[in-house]
């Protein structure tokens, strides 16, 4: 009685189990195309996205033959795109899929486009990676190539003056990473290659001012010794700097120094030349008084002085 009491309450407890679980409703087979596509486009108007690409696929797999075709397959992203938790990379790879289906279909600046919103939507914030940047606006990019005309043209300009400023505040939040924790040297070559390359997208305040204070700190990186010692070897016509006399020892000393307070006396000037552009450049603001007090305080420093510290 008990193994039969058992067996019955395990049945009615998967019976409700599985009223609570039920799958979507199959699609009948017979029914067209076209009604399939009113159909889905009915269910994703009421938001039944899991439904609408039930019928989609329904559509996909046994009338890939129809005129509707190429617009159930745009749908399909569309379901991903617009539901309620979009989920970004299943919606690229149902656009990408009809751009490799249709690489001439008319929608196919559409398609364009929302891949790289797919991209663009899911940008980390400045400190964080930016592969999903430069996704974004290497569609938008191809967008403009292929369809310069686009109604989607305009806002797409838009999106790529975005992601370029993305970029640029990545770069410089690298280069003020690189000051703060005194590796000085990258600082320099990341904040020197930001201004290049970014001209019209970088804050120029802040990298004028952080370039400033890394080649204010700036001393001899290690590669530049190895270079030294190198062609100091040369010039001796030795192959290393090993078991020089003392004399010898002595003399590349004071070279090494001379080299070093030359070196530094560059450093200085060129960080005072940021900041005095920082200070012309954008009088009143709060960079261009740091930038000032800066320029006061270094007026009476000495390299030497740098050095002996």
């Amino acid at each position: 009685m008990k193994r039969i009491l058992t067996t019955l309450t395990l049945v009615a407890t998967l019976a409700v189990l599985g009223l609570g679980c039920r799958k979507p409703k199959a699609v009948d087979k017979g029914i067209t195309a076209t009604q399939l596509m009113i159909n889905a486009d009915k269910q994703m108007k009421q938001g039944k996205f899991t439904e609408a690409r039930l019928t989609l696929r329904h559509l996909e797999q046994y009338l890939p033959g129809s005129p509707e075709f190429p617009k159930a397959k745009l749908m399909l992203g569309d379901s991903f795109f617009f539901q309620g938790s979009p989920s970004y990379p299943e919606a690229e790879v149902e656009y990408t899929s009809f751009l490799n289906y249709f690489p001439r279909h008319e929608l196919r600046d559409y398609a364009l486009y929302h891949r790289a919103l797919c991209h663009f939507s899911s940008i980390e914030s400045a400190e964080r990676d930016q592969t999903e940047t430069r996704k974004a606006l290497a569609g938008f990019q191809q967008l403009l190539t292929e369809s310069p005309g686009s109604p989607y043209a305009g806002e797409t300009r838009a999106k790529i003056l975005q992601c370029w400023r993305r970029i640029a505040e990545h770069e410089l939040v690298v280069g003020v990473f690189y000051v703060n924790t005194y590796y000085h040297p990258g600082a320099e070559r990341r904040l020197k290659s930001l201004l290049e390359t970014y001209p019209d997208h970088v804050d120029r305040e802040r990298a004028y001012y952080y370039l400033g204070e890394a080649m204010r700190q700036r001393l001899l990186a290690d590669e530049e010794l190895s270079l030294f010692n190198k062609e100091y070897a040369i010039k001796l016509q030795r192959d290393d700097l090993k078991g020089l006399s003392k004399e010898q020892m002595e003399q590349y000393g004071k070279d090494l120094q001379a080299f070093s307070t030359e070196k530094i006396k560059g450093y200085r000037a060129e960080a005072k030349s940021y900041y005095q552009k920082l200070v012309e450049s954008y009088p009143g603001s709060e960079w261009a008084r740091r930038a000032a007090d800066r320029l006061v305080t270094m007026g009476t420093s000495g390299v030497k002085e740098e050095l002996d510290g």
